[in-house]
């Protein structure tokens, strides 16, 4: 079955539709006005349109509309917004096309990959520096990296890296050549680049560098020997007995790093890097932002973060913080929050800042000194609560209590919904990417809710997982990560059980296993919580 054909199935642009209605940019509309909720009230017509279209060759995106949003530091950068439909289309595409490519992609590239994650790049980051002892690192800022991606050799690459069909090519060429409308009315032709707007946009970005990561790996870690190492540990403890240069790579997106051991390595791989950038991919270096630094004297930016390796007792450890920066946006952002529940006092307003804190804490809490980074900006939060909210109290509800049970902080309740704690948090040391790792899918896969469809599920798993703030209902235990968590039928779906909140309980996937074992009492002695669902399970076995 051709590419194309899988692209063009019915099933396929459901999904796409589907997955585009979780995203909050579904609601941003481009030039012709419409959003997802069109294409919804229109979800068959717009399924045949794109079958045609795309089957017989004649589809042809609408204009991209450009916008300026701004960076933080008085700048902008331009997003370009294509239609919902031409994203719709881009989806279909990139349903299809990731799994072959993700397959060819290098495994220090972290960026816009399922199941990886800035947590993931953080982590080899710091073992590189930890076990690696690599200080010297090599940081390069790429000019304009979307705006200035060469459409010839990205269609090349695609061809090389295994997209032959030479109606994907024409398809995904014809979406980079789509003209721009400026926020001025006028319009610009494409000739290089591709939206940041776009779906399909971080795929190719990660198709165009993946051969800078592929060339990279092979300065070092791939580098073809005479002899055939067992263990790529035992191959680079030969190599670090020859001149060559010992190199190792850390990307997420257009955001990378190079590690080497000495000054000298750094400044050839720099000098090296930004040569095949330029002859090979046509793209060039900031000089301002680009440069060496050794991590005993200087920090490196990366991700939101501050490293560093710093003397601990005999040896360097890799040490970070929040960025400054981020720390500013961070505390604003808040503030705003803060102010627009002083004004509306309104339970959605105070879920919402709820979130916000979620959020910030469980990206920032594999920075190593994030509760003094939190600690600093909670200071400041609290003299502004109390200033806008009165008084604190120690009168908190269960999804407080449930998280944030080891703190003993002053809180602000709002319409029954306790504030959550921003400097409640506490360091975690961030998770490597492991092949071995299995997705949700995977592991869930028992258990997935199908009735009303995936979009429905994962609502669902979302509400319990807030219901219980994270922690397993039987060990009591915080759940890390997105993905690392099951929902358990109180009463079995075979048996009647609903798929309601009051059916549903969040296990830790080993507890879960343990529940569904044939010696499952012998797990969990004496917790009441597992002896009650031991009771439920058996009145229907």
């Amino acid at each position: 079955m051709k590419l194309i054909d899988k692209i063009i199935c019915e099933k396929n642009i459901a999904i796409a539709i589907s997955n585009l209605k979780k995203n909050k940019g579904s609601k941003t509309p481009g030039i012709d006005g419409n959003t997802i909720l069109d294409i919804i009230e229109n979800k068959e017509q717009i399924i045949q349109k794109i079958k045609v279209e795309l089957g017989v060759g004649l589809y042809k995106p609408s204009l991209i509309k450009r916008t300026e949003i701004p960076k933080g530091n008085g700048k902008t950068r331009p997003l370009g917004i294509p239609t919902i439909y031409d994203r719709v289309v881009q989806q279909s595409i990139k349903q299809i096309l990731e799994p072959i490519l993700d397959k060819k992609f290098h495994a220090n590239s972290f960026g816009f990959r399922p199941n990886r994650s800035a947590e993931n790049a953080i982590a080899l980051n710091n073992n590189l520096i930890n076990r690696g002892n690599l200080y010297f690192v090599v940081d390069i800022d790429i000019k304009s990296f979307f705006d200035n991606i060469n459409h010839n050799k990205l269609i090349k690459q695609l061809y090389k890296i295994g997209i032959k069909e030479a109606k994907i090519l024409k398809l995904i060429k014809v979406m980079l050549k789509s003209n721009v409308l400026l926020p001025d009315g006028s319009i610009i032709k494409s000739i290089k680049g591709t939206p940041q707007g776009g779906v399909l946009s971080p795929l190719l970005a990660n198709v165009v560098l993946n051969e800078l990561d592929w060339w990279i790996h092979r300065q070092w870690s791939g580098i073809k020997t005479q002899h055939d190492y067992g263990a790529q540990n035992h191959k680079e403890r030969a190599l670090k007995k020859t001149k060559l240069i010992e190199v190792k790579l850390v990307r997420y997106a257009d955001d990378f790093k190079l590690f080497c051991r000495s000054r000298k390595n750094a400044e050839i791989m720099f000098s090296l890097t930004k040569n095949f950038l330029k002859k090979r991919l046509k793209l060039e270096v900031s000089r301002e932002k680009s440069k060496v630094i050794n991590l005993k004297k200087k920090s490196s930016e990366f991700l939101g973060f501050r490293i560093k390796a710093v003397r601990n007792k005999k040896k360097r450890t890799a040490r970070t913080w929040i960025l400054e920066k981020r720390k500013h946006k961070i505390l604003q952002k808040l503030k705003e929050q803060i102010k627009i529940i002083q004004k509306y006092k309104s339970k959605a307003q105070a879920i919402k800042y709820n979130a916000m804190i979620l959020g910030i804490q469980n990206y920032y809490n594999i920075a190593t000194m994030v509760n003094i980074d939190l600690g600093r900006i909670g200071y400041i939060l609290t003299r502004i609560l109390k200033n806008r909210l009165g008084k604190g109290n120690y009168k908190k509800d269960i999804l407080y209590e449930r998280r944030y049970s080891k703190y003993n902080y002053k809180v602000w309740n709002v319409n029954k919904i306790t504030l959550f704690t921003l400097d409640a948090c506490k360091f975690k040391v961030p998770k490597q990417y492991s092949k071995r790792k299995k997705t949700r899918i995977e592991i869930d896969r028992l258990y997935r809710y199908t009735e009303l469809g995936d979009k429905n599920w994962e609502v669902l798993r979302a509400k319990v997982r807030y219901m219980y703030n994270s922690k397993c209902a039987v060990t009591n235990e915080y759940i890390n990560g997105n993905n690392n968590f099951h929902i358990h039928h109180i009463i079995p779906q075979k048996n009647g059980g609903k798929d309601t909140l009051e059916n549903l309980i969040l296990l830790k996937p080993e507890v879960h296993r343990a529940l569904h074992s044939k010696n499952a009492i012998e797990h969990y002695e004496g917790n009441q919580t597992y002896k009650m669902l031991l009771e439920s399970l058996s009145k229907y076995i």
